[in-house]
């Protein structure tokens, strides 16, 4: 054999080894299970911290859980008393994973809703200017959540625990735009200045969702109560036997989440 016919040899086994090599290394990049991609359109988005201004000049912050898809139905979520807006979050992140828009704010005087603008502290009352002021504050989270990218400003529904969802009652029944509205352990007049049965006869026929555990026992009762008043609207009531008040109850019954979400879906046409 010449010498070269020796160096040959090598080349040309060299140049099939990196032929093949490249050629099987594509199929196997192809050939790879695709069961393990995420759809990037599907994954929820991140909440993200929002300041809006109240008509007594209270800074509300709240968290804005935006929606993946134009015209999307939104919800506004009002926390109960002593509580702050971050007892909503796994529930508005499961309804962004839904393709809602939330945003849950805190109420003046808790969380990080304690200022104005001019730096005077706000602490929560319950006197009747406080009330007003509150429901001040859901009509500007409201208009905030309206004009806010993908949301569909005539689809927005309103959930509310205890003291919430008086005010998410009361507001809603002075503004039609409120498309549906959830209560999580209401009461007919919280501190005595907050009427929930007035509001309810006035409310009408759009959805309304009631829920409550027997050992709350004034929350089930005003729920009943709530439910005979709103007479032939769309009102439907989940009464547990167990569960405690407000939020608590998304700890003690892990159904109320699906509940809720059904629900909304069916109200708001998702």
């Amino acid at each position: 054999m010449s010498m070269k016919r020796v160096f040959i040899i090598p080349i040309l086994l060299a140049v099939v080894f990196l032929d093949a090599n490249c050629r099987y290394g594509d199929v196997a990049k192809e050939s790879l299970p695709t069961e393990n991609k995420q759809d990037e359109s599907a994954k929820p988005i991140d909440g993200s911290t929002v300041t809006i201004d109240s008509p007594d000049g209270v800074k509300l912050v709240g968290t804005f859980f935006e929606a993946a898809k134009p015209n999307s139905p939104a919800l506004l979520l009002l926390h109960q008393w002593q509580s702050d807006r971050h007892s909503f979050d796994d529930f508005a992140k499961q309804m962004q994973s839904k393709g809602f828009a939330v945003l849950s704010v805190d109420g003046r005087g808790f969380g990080e809703s304690t200022k104005k603008a001019d730096g005077t502290i706000v602490t929560a009352g319950r006197t009747d200017a406080d009330v007003k002021g509150m429901l001040g504050d859901v009509g500007a989270a409201f208009d905030f959540l309206a004009k806010q990218k993908n949301v569909d400003s005539s689809r927005i529904g309103i959930v509310g625990a205890s003291y919430g969802s008086s005010l998410a009652l009361i507001f809603s029944a002075d503004k039609p735009a409120v498309r549906t509205v959830v209560l999580l352990s209401p009461g007919l007049n919280y501190f005595g200045n907050m009427q929930t049965e007035p509001a309810v006869k006035k409310y009408g026929q759009r959805g309304l969702l009631l829920v409550a555990a027997d050992d709350d026992t004034e929350s089930a009762e005003s729920v009943r109560k709530l439910q005979a008043d709103a007479g032939s609207g769309k009102c439907e009531i989940k009464i547990y036997e167990k569960g405690g008040h407000g939020t608590a109850l998304f700890r003690s019954q892990p159904g109320l989440e699906d509940l809720l979400e059904t629900f909304l879906a069916k109200s708001l046409g998702n």
